[in-house]
């Protein structure tokens, strides 16, 4: 049987500023599925079923409530039905991701294995496996490791000092270029036995950070705590840069747990509510769609529209003479007549009037564009 699964979904989401102005980190969108209904799906497809949300305030609460509710329509879109129903974390102001695990696992009255997952990120894992080399080794907690390459930055990253059976001797924060004593860096993807609640309880109110405060205590008193690396897709979706990338990297395929329904062509999705509006257009080349798009349901798109490895999102409208190339439109958009976008970020109900010039055209630049939720960006604004 797999694991209870506990998300921390707590915090603010500043990092993601514009775009979790109006909605909690969790919820934006990625591909039209929220960040963290694409890693539930992960999880449920491979055996958990029952979902516990850590969140806090009532922005973080009510917002992500309303989105899954009691888990009916997520598990059912799944063909799920052996599921329990979604669980939230009561009106409780946790000190952080540490406190908000002690408080759900004694309300909830867990006392077995329990994944502890972050609201934030998206991770292709093999999750029996994971749970087998947890069950094996027989530790407090078990930490998916994710080893980046030789030219990835991993100043930004908590990463892992390790004996050679993969036991975990704690973490550097952030460690200069040079200095890291390995390439394996924390994902926030945690397998706990149900000893951490008596662990949570010894360490009273020190205990409020999983990476900050429990994970050094454990290391540091010497509880065994072992490091499983993981072989596939992980990225934290912390910034509208790492947003981006997940969305290029969701439409060319690199996420192999991700959902891509509707195909059209090779690497095309298309809604068939929008397929029937833009067939015609689409046959006769009055419409481009090149390398590798997505489409959601019931979009309007004109004469003379290029799109060119991007997503837009349901119910949006592209006027003619757009251009749209490795750029993320979300859903609800209106992209006026002769707007060009590169490389960029439009949040939902949002107006991009004609004429516009979005993003880095013709520079070299790892910056993109990000436009917030309903803006209206006026005519010819660059």
């Amino acid at each position: 049987m797999f694991p209870q699964v506990i998300a921390t979904v707590g915090g603010s989401g500043t990092r993601l500023y514009p775009l979790t102005l109006d909605q909690p980190k969790p919820l934006v969108e990625l591909c039209d599925t929220a960040i963290i209904s694409n890693l539930f799906r992960v999880l449920a497809s491979q055996g958990c079923r029952r979902f516990i949300l850590g969140s806090k305030g009532a922005s973080n609460t009510l917002n992500l409530s309303n989105y899954f509710k009691a888990g009916e329509g997520f598990f059912k879109r799944l063909g799920i039905a052996d599921h329990q129903d979604f669980s939230y974390q009561p009106l409780y102001d946790d000190k952080g991701s540490a406190d908000s695990l002690r408080y759900c696992m004694n309300y909830f009255g867990i006392d077995d294995d329990l994944l502890v997952v972050s609201g934030d990120n998206l991770i292709d894992i093999d999750l029996k496996c994971f749970v087998d080399f947890h069950r094996q080794h027989h530790p407090l907690l078990t930490v998916a490791l994710k080893e980046l390459g030789p030219r990835e930055n991993i100043s930004q990253y908590g990463v892992a000092r390790l004996d050679e059976d993969m036991r975990i001797r704690g973490f550097v924060e952030k460690p200069k270029p040079g200095s890291e004593p390995s390439r394996m860096i924390n994902t926030a993807f945690y397998l706990f036995s149900p000893k951490i609640r008596d662990v949570l309880a010894e360490m009273g109110d020190r205990a409020r950070d999983i990476g900050g405060d429990l994970i050094p205590y454990l290391t540091e008193n010497g509880y065994p705590v072992y490091g499983y690396p993981i072989k596939g897709y992980w990225i934290d979706i912390g910034t509208p840069e790492r947003l981006h990338q997940a969305t290029m990297d969701c439409l060319s395929g690199a996420v192999r747990h991700f959902d891509r329904k509707y195909h059209y062509k090779p690497n095309q999705w298309i809604h068939p509510s929008t397929l029937a509006k833009i067939e015609p257009l689409q046959a006769s080349g009055d419409i481009q769609l090149i390398g590798n798009v997505s489409i959601g349901r019931n979009c309007s798109i004109e004469r003379g529209v290029t799109i060119e490895n991007s997503h837009i999102g349901h119910t949006s409208l592209i006027e003619r003479n757009v251009d749209i190339k490795d750029s993320m439109i979300m859903s609800f958009a209106c992209i006026q007549h002769m707007v060009s976008i590169n490389k960029s970020i439009v949040g939902r109900h949002t107006i991009i009037e004609e004429h516009s010039v979005l993003g880095a055209n013709g520079m070299d630049t790892e910056l993109i564009a990000v436009i917030g939720e309903n803006v209206i960006l006026p005519p010819e604004s660059v």
